[in-house]
Parts: structure tokens; sequence; C-alpha cells
């Protein structure tokens, strides 16, 4: 805003007439009057009328004068006595204030060259210029005096003539002239009055020749005249004004504070006003305050009165009273012209002044003044104060502001060009037109290289160059600015962004290092929200994990809030990035749960999509499978298949990198979780997306190792073959080749699985498995029959790897071979010598586990089931637990302890996760057990377990015919009828046919079925010579069945049948007694 007053100071004091009077001049010149100049002749009677006009004039008859001396002039032009005449008349006129008669005979005289001795010239000249001046022919008075100045001798005459030239001159604003005549007149020395008067107009015209300095000269002589104090008076209020104009407030307050006594009416009020404006640039507000409240009080209507109410508001807005400042503005914001426009101005200050600044409302004031006062002379200010509070604004409106700034741009009178410039750059920066900003801030270097504001245009500068990516000119440039501007605010802003240029560059030590400035200085500013990111991002590049953690933690503090019921995160630049990185230090720090937190929140709690979720399910993924929650882990990655799809743009194009990732730890979780085929389908397709990927070699061993564990052998053994193939440098070598080995050894081609043993004691010596290659190479030998080779293999195991894991098993084995040979005491010893050195304890498990089988196999039973029994109390969780307990229960029917024999096998069936073959004995031991102690009902439940769960095995006539004994033995003979035909049906002969067929007749007996009985009985003793138990038996049976008929002969026959053809079988001694019970005489 314009520091000086926007007024300027328009006195307009009228011309005082001087009207001097002819008093006056006579008693200068000592001249008579017309009648006592001249006595009356006698002796010419022409004269009589000029001696009575003369008469008439000294007894102020003026109009007789006035007749006498124009009919005397009338009659007698040409009378000597007619110059007299005239001036008599010219005086009488002048007398009767009749001066534009007068004027006609003084312009007569002075018209002539030569006039009577008794007529003063000057008295004429001077006369003259009067009645001009009085008939308003004041141009015509000043030339006379002007004509007539160097013929005035007289003092009085010459100060007057100039005072008039001098009031001639001030009347029509001809200053120059005005300072010209009224120098002459000063310099003639007129009195006092006429001093003060000449003063003031040289000084009134000095100001209007806007020389306000000799003004102020000119009037401070008039106060030492001791003149009229009206002189004194205006002098001051017109001083006031020309300090005004000088800027020097103080001065013009002391002036109108003087003069302001000596005012009255309008021109007080204005002093008074006056006196407020300049009271305001001094920023005595209460004072300025209470002048123009007295100026409005005086003269509401006045041609000040909107201006004075402007400057009133504004002492309350400087005051800091924004709301009295608002309501006084408002109401003049209305109207039109500079006021409205000005008020508009300062209404809307008054916005940007509160606390907070209204910016808003301040850019809606602005606008529609700028609209309203297109015209105003001072609209570039309305423009200039719109554009900044438009680009201050809640939302910045930096496209209207650029606007508005254009049009500032090219009014090349408006003073403050510099700043224009400048807020265009910003906002082309602003709408990120950063090669238009960055070509007007070299304008604004170019043409103000001293303004102000300088400094930011230098810092934007390089703001320019760094947004638009050109890093190395905007370091120097922020350099350059550095350098230049050591105290600037903007030095802390300059600092940071060489940092971030260090951290774009990959610099990441520098970046580092820069920042530790900015760190100091803890800035609040939203500029550095970055900075720990940056300096953790620098320090997670250089893998320094732990200390990483810190900046990372610090960064995403302000941007993810946890609370017992919820997680919320704040997007912004980098969040997503910080809590992936804060997560893999946690994973490098060995805080894998850390780490899943971070990833936790990335993938269920960012409120927006981002580039970093497959990345994050492939590590939650990862870190879930390491830390065996293969739950969490399958989700995660199965998530992440599901979102990696064509559709959704985002996720499948930040997906490639981690998809072999994703594809390889869902196959390790599908392997853990015994999901073979579909671990081997997620390995296969690593090595299918990415051959040479660096998790693809592993993956190729690991697809067979699935395609192995499925079953799948064959194609298995072929998929090591291709990994051999195609991955020559496999870092896994020696394991491919233990593992093809194993394919082919489970497909029983032992020769070729020996070999990939083989390889592997000879190439790869070194290797951590060599015990198992050696231990799988004796099995393929075992397989091929090869005992002792098998025997020397074993032997080598425990020699160069006597620390072995296997040892133990190995032993275990070796102690089954050599049982084989008979030396079951040598195994029994050496077990029993292994243990005593022997501390682990699954490897004394396992030992003491082979030590009660050697016993078992020895036949030791009483030794085997002390052993497994004790086993069982010191292993209750042992991974041989069913075998345990079935080993014990067979060591305790061999010793014919029948119940606890069934309480082992009982205990055994109930073990989840046994082998098969294991489970088929048992539930064959517990039904056979179950039948032995008279449990039918039990056995028969049994034995159909077994018949369900087993349909293909060895045992399945054993169980059948089991099955049907128990149904038989348990009451029903009728359906055991029906099992044991199933049995006779098959076209095969062994001891469960002859048995099935004995039972069936046995059945039929028990029916009350003799014949049919009989009949089955005969079958067995005619068709299975080779089972002659069962024929004694089946004719033991006959002869019961006859005996039960009453017919002792035929059965004493059959039972002497017996004695005679099978006396060496169990049934001879039954029917021997059958005999004797048949010769005691009460049978008869």
């Amino acid at each position: 805003m314009r520091s000086s007053l926007p007024f300027r100071l328009l006195v307009t004091s009228s011309i005082l007439p001087l009207l001097l009077s002819l008093a006056g001049y006579a008693q200068k010149e000592k001249e008579t009057d017309p009648a006592a100049v001249e006595a009356q002749p006698k002796t010419d009677p022409t004269l009589e009328q000029y001696f009575v006009a003369n008469g008439a004039y000294n007894r102020k008859l003026y109009p007789v004068a006035i007749q006498q001396y124009q009919a005397f002039l009338k009659a007698h032009p040409e009378h000597p006595k007619g110059d007299l005449a005239r001036r008599g008349l010219a005086l009488s006129h002048y007398a009767s204030k009749q001066y534009k008669e007068a004027s006609a005979p003084l312009a007569t005289l002075l018209a002539k060259e030569a006039l009577d001795p008794t007529i003063s010239r000057e008295r004429l000249v001077m006369m003259q210029g009067q009645c001009l001046l009085i008939t308003n022919q004041k141009e015509q008075s000043k030339a006379l005096y002007v004509a007539e100045i160097s013929s005035l001798k007289t003092p009085a005459y010459l100060n007057a003539a100039l005072a008039s030239i001098s009031d001639v001159s001030f009347s029509a604003g001809a200053w120059d002239q005005v300072v010209e005549w009224t120098t002459k007149l000063l310099a003639a020395n007129p009195d006092k009055a006429r001093a003060a008067r000449g003063h003031y107009q040289q000084g009134y015209a000095h100001y209007q020749l806007k020389a306000p300095e000799r003004a102020i000269e000119s009037l401070s002589k008039i106060q030492s005249l001791d003149a009229d104090p009206v002189w004194t008076t205006r002098g001051l209020y017109l001083s006031g004004d020309c300090y005004n104009q000088l800027k020097k407030s103080e001065e013009a307050m002391q002036a109108f504070e003087k003069a302001l006594p000596g005012l009255k009416g309008k021109d007080a009020i204005e002093c008074r006003y006056r006196l407020g404006l300049t009271r305001f640039v001094l920023k005595q507000y209460e004072k300025s305050a209470d002048d123009l409240s007295a100026y409005l009080t005086a003269d509401s209507k006045g041609p000040y009165a909107d201006e004075a109410q402007l400057y009133l508001a504004r002492t309350h807005l400087e005051q800091g009273d924004l709301e009295t400042a608002g309501e006084q503005l408002v109401s003049l914001i209305a109207g039109e012209g500079k006021v409205a426009a000005r008020s508009s101005l300062w209404y809307a200050r008054v916005y940007t002044r509160a606390d907070p600044a209204d910016y808003d409302r301040a850019s809606a004031i602005l606008g529609a003044a700028t609209k309203a006062h297109s015209e105003s002379p001072i609209i570039n200010d309305l423009r200039f104060d719109y554009a900044n509070s438009l680009m201050a604004r809640t939302e910045p409106d930096w496209e209207e502001a650029l606007d508005s700034l254009t049009l500032l741009r090219a009014e090349k009178d408006f003073g403050q060009q510099g700043e224009v410039l400048s807020q265009i750059s910003v906002c082309q920066q602003k709408l990120g037109k950063n090669e238009e900003s960055l070509a007007s801030n070299n304008k604004f270097l170019a043409e103000h290289s001293e303004h102000r504001l300088v400094a930011e245009a230098r810092f934007m500068k390089a703001e320019n160059l760094f947004l638009l990516d050109r890093r190395d000119e905007a370091s120097k440039s922020y350099a350059a600015f550095l350098d230049a501007h050591a105290e600037h605010p903007n030095r802390l802003a300059a600092t940071f962004r060489q940092a971030q240029i260090h951290h774009a560059e990959g610099r990441w030590a520098e970046c580092i290092e820069t920042s530790a400035a900015i760190v100091a200085a803890d800035p609040k500013d939203s500029l550095y929200d970055q900075l720990p990111f940056m300096i953790g991002d620098s320090l997670f590049r250089q893998e320094k994990w732990e200390q990483a953690v810190e900046p990372l933690s610090k960064f995403l503090s302000k941007r993810v809030t946890t609370s017992d019921e919820e997680t919320t995160v704040k997007t912004g630049a980098n969040v997503d990035i910080a809590l992936i990185q804060l997560a893999v230090c946690h994973d490098r720090g060995d805080m894998k749960a850390a780490a899943l937190a971070q990833l936790s929140i990335v993938i269920n709690n960012y409120p927006d999509t981002t580039s970093q979720l497959p990345l994050a399910l492939a590590e939650q993924g990862r870190l879930a499978y390491e830390i065996d929650d293969l739950a969490l882990a399958r989700k995660a990655l199965e998530q992440f298949r599901e979102l990696d799809t064509s559709d959704n743009k985002l996720f499948n194009e930040s997906a490639g990198k981690q998809r072999p990732r994703v594809n390889y730890y869902l196959g390790w979780v599908e392997a853990l979780e015994g999901k073979h085929p579909a671990a081997a389908a997620s390995f296969k397709a690593v090595v299918d997306a990415q051959a040479n990927h660096p998790l693809a070699p592993d993956a190729a061993l690991q697809h067979g190792i699935a395609l192995f564990n499925a079953g799948s052998l064959e194609e298995a053994s072929t998929q090591f073959q291709a990994v051999l193939t195609d991955y020559t440098k496999h870092p896994k070598l020696a394991r491919v080749v233990y593992h093809l080995g194993l394919s082919l050894a489970r497909q029983k081609l032992y020769a070729e699985a020996a070999k990939q043993f083989q390889r592997i004691s000879e190439e790869f010596a070194e290797s951590d498995f060599v015990d198992h290659a050696l231990y799988e190479w004796a099995w393929c030998e075992r397989g091929d029959k090869r005992q002792e080779e098998a025997v020397k293999l074993y032997q080598i195991l425990l020699k160069d790897h006597s620390d072995s894991s296997l040892a133990p098993k190995v032993q275990g084995e070796l102690a089954e071979l050599n049982l084989d040979k008979g030396a079951q005491d040598k195994i029994i010893a050496d077990l029993s010598a292994t243990l005593e050195t022997v501390e682990e304890k699954f490897l004394r498990e396992e030992l003491r586990y082979q030590l009660a089988s050697a016993h078992f196999k020895k036949g030791d039973y009483s030794s085997a089931a002390a052993h497994f029994i004790t086993l069982l109390e010191d292993y209750p969780e042992s991974r041989f637990l069913a075998s345990m307990h079935f080993q014990a229960g067979e060591s305790q029917l061999q010793l014919q302890q029948v119940e606890k024999a069934q309480a082992q096998f009982t205990q055994a069936v109930g073990i989840e996760g046994s082998p098969q073959s294991l489970v088929e004995s048992i539930t064959m031991r517990l039904a056979e057990t179950q039948a032995l102690t008279g449990q039918h009902s039990d056995a028969a439940t049994s034995y159909q377990t077994f018949l369900d769960k087993f349909p293909e095995s060895r045992w399945t006539r054993n169980a059948r015919f089991g099955f049907a004994f128990a149904t038989e033995n348990g009451g029903d003979p009728a359906t055991a009828l029906v099992e044991y035909a199933k049995i006779l049906d098959e076209p095969k002969t062994d001891l469960w046919t002859v048995r099935s067929r004995f039972q069936t007749g046995s059945c039929q007996a028990t029916l009350e079925k003799s014949n049919q009985a009989v009949i089955e009985f005969v079958k067995v003793e005619i068709s299975y010579p080779q089972y002659p138990q069962w024929q004694a038996q089946a004719v033991l049976e006959i002869g019961k069945i006859l005996l039960g008929q009453d017919k002792p002969d035929q059965a004493k026959e059959r039972f002497e049948e017996v004695l005679s053809r099978f006396a060496k079988e169990e049934a001879a001694a039954a029917a021997k007694e059958l005999l004797g019970f048949l010769k005691a005489p009460e049978a008869n």
C-alpha cells in the first residue's frame, strides 16, 4: 500500500480586493481634491459647469458632480480643463461605486501621453486597476499593472500593484507567475499584512508546482511577521500537507495541530480530517480514530466522509478490532468509485489478518471486487491481493491466481513487478508447469537481481530443476543458494533436497550424512515427512538392518496407529514400502513375529491398493512357513494366487518377481502337509515360469522329491535326471544324486540306485549325508540278496561315521542280518555294550528296541516281553509305540499269557499313524486273542474290521474263517454257515478249507441236521488226507453223532477207526475215552 496520503490539499481562499482608497493614496502624494486645487475664475463663463461639478464633488454630491462634469465635457470636449474634468468625473463615478463608468474617463486619460501637471498618472493607474478588478476584468487589471509597473515610483502604489498582480495570478492558477510576482512583492518591503499574504501565495504556488520543500520555506516565514493570525493558520495548514508530501508525517502532524485552533467552520473540520490521516500514517491509531470520528460527526456527508470512514475502519483493523473494522468496511464496499474499491481491498485484509486467516473468504471478496472495480485506479492492488489470497486458500486456486498475476505482469507501471513475477513462478510450479516456472525464475533473477526475493527465486529455481528430475543441475543450484544465503529460512529445505538427491542417486552414505543436520534441527514442516524414511531406506540399502529399524519405525509412527481394537493406516508416499522394509529388517534380526506384524498391516489394514501387496503376501507366506505356521503360510500364498489375475492390473504388474517365490514356498507348505502332488505342481511352476530364477534349481529338486513322496517314483526318477542335465552346477548336486538313487531303489532298480549312492560316496565324500547314502546302498544290496555286501557297507558306515544318527539303526539292522545266521547272543552283547556308551534318548530308545527284538528272535520271550514292557513305560510317546505293544503282546502270546497279550494288542490297535502292515498284524492278533479268551462277539468285530481294511491281505482267508468261527461260537451257526461257504467256494485248498468244511459239519450238528453234518465230516475224512488231524477229528465227530442217534455199535466202529488210523492225533485220546464209556456196565 502507498505510504503517502491519498489526497491533495486544495486551498481555495478568495482574493482579498485591494480597494485602495483615494485617501490612502492622497496621504502618500498629498494631492488635493479637484475644487481645492483651482479657484473659480469669474471671467470665463464656460467653466461654470466645471466649477459647479467640483463643488458638488467636494460636498460628496456625486450625482450632481457627474452630471455637471459630463455636461461640461460634452459642451467643451477640447477645453484645457477637459482632463481635469475627466479626472473629476472618474473620481465621482469611483466614489459612487460606478467602477465601470469610472473606467472609461480613466482609460481616456491614461491613453494620453501628456496630462495636466496636477494629475498623478500613478494615481490614475491604480484607480483604473481597481476598477478593472472590481468589474471582474482581472487579467486587464493585471496587464495594466504589469505594463505600468516600471513607472510606479511611489512605494505604496508599487506594493499595491505587485500585490494585485500576485492576486490575479494566484486566482488564475498561474503558479509560476505567482512565484515571480510574489518574489518581487516581497523584495519591495511590503507591510506585514501584505508580506504575510505574499508568503502564503508564494508557498501555495510552490505547493501547486510540486515543490513542497520550497513551499514550506515560504510558508515558514509567515509566523515571524506577527501579521494577522489567519495567515499563520493558513500557512501551517498548508505546510502540513507539504510535509505529508515529503513523508515527514511527524512535522505534518505538528503543523496541523498548530493550525487547528485558528481554523473555523469547514476549514477546521477538514483539518481534523487531515490530522486524522496523518496520525494514521504515524500509527497513532487511537488518536487518528478520534480525529476521523470527529470529522464524521461534524460532516457525515462531506466530501471526505467515505475516505474518513475507510481510514476509521482501518484504525480498528490496525488495533486488532477486526469485527468493528469489518462492520465499517462492509458498509463501504457496496458503493462505487475509489473508496468502494479500496474498502474491498481492506475488507479482505480483515480476513487475511484474522487468526487463523480466512483466505477463502478474502479471495471471495477480492474476486467480486476485481469484477466490480475493473476500471478502478487500484485494480492492480486488488488483483495482487486476490492472487495472493487464492494461493493461500484452503484449496489454492493456482490457475486463477496465475491468470490474475499474468494481467498484472502486463501492467508495467505496477510497482511490484518483482513480486508478481515471483508469485507467477510459484503458481506455475504448483500447477506442475515446472519448465514455465523455471523460465520465470530465470527472468526474475535477470531483471531483479537485487530484489529482496532473490533468495526465494534462487531456491525456487533449484526446486524446479529438482521437480524436473534434473538432479545434477538442481544440486548445483541448491549449493549456490546455500553458499549465497547463510541465514535464509529455506536453508534447511535446501539441505533436505540435497539429501533427497543423494537418496535418488543411490548415494546412501551421503544421504545419511546430509540428513544429520536436518535431524538435529528437528523440523516440523510436512516437507520433511519423508526424512525418516530416506534415512531408514538408505540404511536398509546398506543392509544395516538393526540401524534401519529406528528411522523406519519413526516414519511409520505418524502413519500407523495400533490399538487393541484395530489398526489404522494413513496412506502416503512410501508408507507401504516402509512397512515392507521394516518387516525385512525384523526378519534379518530374527524377529519373525515382528516382521509378520508389519506384513499383516500391509495385507489386512492398508486402505488403498498397493504395489507392495504381492511382496507382502509372498514374504508373509515365507515367514509363516519358516516358523511352521503352515495355515497362515497357505492363506497368504493362496491369496496371492487368487489376486494375481489379468483383471487386477496393479497386483498383476507387481507380482512378476514374486510368483516364483510364492510357488516355491507354497510347494514347501503342501509338502509339509503331505499334499505331495500339489507340492510337485507348485515346485514345477517355479521352473516352468523362470528356469533361471535363483530358486529354480532347488524348486526342480523339490519337484522330484514331491513326486517321490507322492509315490510317482518313475516320474521322480525322470525329474531328478532332468535336474542333473539342466543344472550341472546345482548347489545341491549331491542331494539330487541321492534322491535319484532313492527313487530308483524304491522302484527296486537296485543296481541303478546303487550306482547313485556309490557316486555320493566317491564324488561327494564331504557331504553331510554320505552316511545316508551308504545306508541306502546297503539296502540296495540287501534287495539284490547280496547280504555280505550289505554287511560290508554297514560296517563301513559304522567305522567312518560312528557319530551318525544312523549308527544305532545300522547296528540293529546289522543285528538282524546276524540273527539270520544264528548269532543271537553276539548281537545281544553288542547292543548291550553300545547302550553303555549312548546317552542320547532317541538313540537309546532305538537300541533298546532292537535289543528287545533280538531277545524275541532268540526265542527268549520272557526277556523280550520284559524289555518291551519297560520300553513302553520309558517311552510313552515313542514312534515305535504300536510296534512295542505288538511285540510285547507277541512275546506274551508265546508265553501263553493270552489275556495280557490281548491287552497289548488292544492298546496297539488304537494308536493312529502306524504303518498299515503293522496295523494289519495287530488287528489279526487282537481278533485271535479275543477268540481265544472267549470274547467271540468282539472277535467277530475285529475280524470284520480286518476284512474291511485289508481285503487284499494274505491273511484274508484266516480272517474270514476267524469271523465265521467267532460267529459260530457266538451262538449264530446259521450265519456262520454262510461265511464258511464263502471260503469253500474258493478254488484254493488249504487249512482254512479243511477247517471250514469241518466247522460246517459242526454247525449242521448244532442245528440238529445230523445227516448234513455227517456228510460234511465224511468230506473232510475222504478229501483232505494231507490234514490227518482233521480227518481224525471228523471221524470222531461222526461217531459222536451216531452215539447221539443211539447207534452205539456204529459209533464204536468210528471210534475204533480213529484209534487204528489216527493213533498219533489228539482225537485218538477222545476216541479211547468214548470207547471206555461204551464198554462200561452202566453204558449198557
